[in-house]
């Protein structure tokens, strides 16, 4: 393996953050989280499957700058494994259009200025996220949250935000008619994959 088939990415460490070049989001800003319908839209997750999820009690709630980023981010992998959206998956979640309640300092991963600080683009897409989520703890020390590149999307520019507070839900003003799921990812052009075929096998008689 040569220098550059190795992930170059690093953890914090050594490096000072306070001066890490920041974006603000100026509360009232329309941003976009898919969801599970019966749940509330805002859920800070800690310790869980999210690439920049914070070690309780501290939280991060993901957020898309439009609609196809936040199905693309939800379906993740499965879409490319499946070709397509389950419809029963679908069928469990919405689009919420948010609005953060107060301006939010975000550390901005897209900057040119962020490869100084030891930041390459791997942090958007690399695997696992023990990395990743080492730089979410770091950052939580000096930002609200991140700005960053989804994973799931071939967007050159920043359309994803990991904002961070206290984990659990929260009961900030949500969305009163979100959009179906179904009816985000048919606007994306994803298909919607109908359930698979189920057969009863019957033993026979005896």
């Amino acid at each position: 393996m040569t220098g550059r088939d190795a992930v170059a990415l690093r953890g914090p460490d050594g490096h000072d953050l306070s001066t890490f070049p920041t974006t603000s989001f100026a509360a009232g800003v329309g941003l976009y989280r898919a969801h599970r319908t019966a749940l509330g839209a805002w859920y800070f997750s800690a310790g869980g499957a999210g690439r920049f999820d914070l070690d309780p009690p501290r939280g991060t709630c993901y957020l898309a700058t439009d609609t196809e980023t936040a199905v693309r981010e939800t379906l993740g992998s499965t879409l490319h494994t499946l070709g397509g959206a389950d419809v029963d998956f679908a069928a469990q979640r919405s689009v919420s259009r948010l609005r953060l309640p107060t301006a939010c300092l975000l550390a901005d991963l897209c900057d040119r200025h962020a490869a100084d600080f030891g930041i390459t683009r791997e942090i958007h897409t690399i695997t696992p996220y023990t990395v990743t989520r080492a730089w979410a703890e770091a950052f939580d020390a000096v930002s609200d949250g991140l700005l960053y590149q989804s994973r799931f999307t071939t967007v050159a520019q920043a359309n994803a935000l990991a904002v961070f507070d206290d984990a659990g839900p929260k009961s900030w003003p949500a969305d009163t008619t979100p959009i179906p799921f179904l009816t985000a990812a048919r606007a994306a052009g994803i298909t919607i994959l109908p359930p698979p075929r189920r057969v009863t096998i019957v033993p026979p008689p005896t």
